[in-house]
């Protein structure tokens, strides 16, 4: 017969086993897409968000960061302040459906009203302006509305890391559209929290040779002939060192990738310059906390 210590013993074993195979690293992050659409007078909007669904604590961990940085960029939409155009959400924390449901309703009443005031200032305009009825109002019928896409999707999962894209599509009648938003977010997969930096900050100045190959197959890709020494001539740069995206660069099987925003480089026509450094080019600038995660 065994003794009481020993099945105690055995049990608790079996819970802690139980335990780690609930919050096994190398199993896939299970995730939920929440997906949403509409429309107003003035504005349309499209909304898809890819948040984590399961029960172990990395994915809660994620979940948890996944909803502040969903907070934040969708708080302040539309704000040329930087003040936020409504109340975070203080219900169930834990109902994620609610959640997202709540910064969609929220976000499209704002478009609503920014974009019904923009569309009543066009109308003044026109009023204003020496043209007939007819002229006036063919106008306003051709007149744009404002669009805006919110789409969170997780683009890459390993037995190490988890990665997700947060990006924002927003126009408001002018004469283009912007993308923003968060941008690339890795997740460490032992302890589901996110990867703030991957590269020491003072290594700018050693890695321009591998930013400067980077852009400049970017540009070559198309019908521009473009060289590493007249790439700057494509570029908007305040002197000739090409600065870190603000975006964090992401690990993928290749290497690290780096991308750079609208505007941030290089003109509008340029698009988003992305590139990827092989980890062999890249290693003596990565961070020691973060090499292991990179299999460095």
């Amino acid at each position: 017969m065994k003794s009481p210590i020993l099945v105690l013993v055995s049990a608790m074993a079996a819970a802690v086993l139980a335990l780690n195979a609930c919050q096994d690293t190398k199993a896939p992050v299970q995730t939920k897409v929440y997906a949403f659409e509409d429309s107003t007078a003035h504005a349309s909007m499209k909304f898809s968000a890819e948040l984590p669904c399961g029960t172990d604590r990395v994915s809660k961990t994620i979940l948890e960061d996944l909803k502040v940085i969903m907070d934040e960029q969708l708080g302040h939409i539309a704000s040329y302040e930087g003040e936020r155009q409504y109340d975070a959400y203080d219900g169930e924390w834990s109902d994620t459906e609610a959640f997202v449901k709540y910064y969609f309703d929220k976000t499209l009443d704002i478009l609503a009203r920014e974009s019904d005031k923009d569309a009543r200032d066009r109308e003044l305009y026109m009023t204003e302006e020496a043209m007939d009825d007819a002229e006036r109002e063919d106008i306003l019928s051709r007149m744009p509305g404002w669009e805006y896409e919110f789409n969170l999707s997780k683009a890459d999962d390993t037995e190490a890391y988890a990665v997700f894209h947060s990006q924002e599509y927003i126009y408001m009648g002018g004469a283009h559209g912007g993308v923003t938003g968060a941008g690339s977010l890795t997740y460490d997969k032992k302890t589901g929290e996110r990867i703030e930096a991957f590269l020491d900050p003072d290594c700018v100045e050693d890695i321009q040779p591998l930013i400067r190959k980077g852009l400049t197959d970017y540009f070559s890709s198309g019908d521009m002939d473009v060289t590493e020494e007249n790439l700057n001539d494509f570029l908007l740069l305040d002197g000739d060192l090409i600065p870190l995206p603000s975006w964090q660069p992401f690990p993928s099987k290749d290497g690290l990738v780096f991308t750079y925003q609208q505007y941030e480089i290089a003109p509008y026509a340029a698009g988003m310059p992305a590139f990827t450094i092989p980890y062999e080019d890249i290693a003596p600038y990565v961070l020691v906390e973060v090499r292991p995660i990179l299999g460095l």
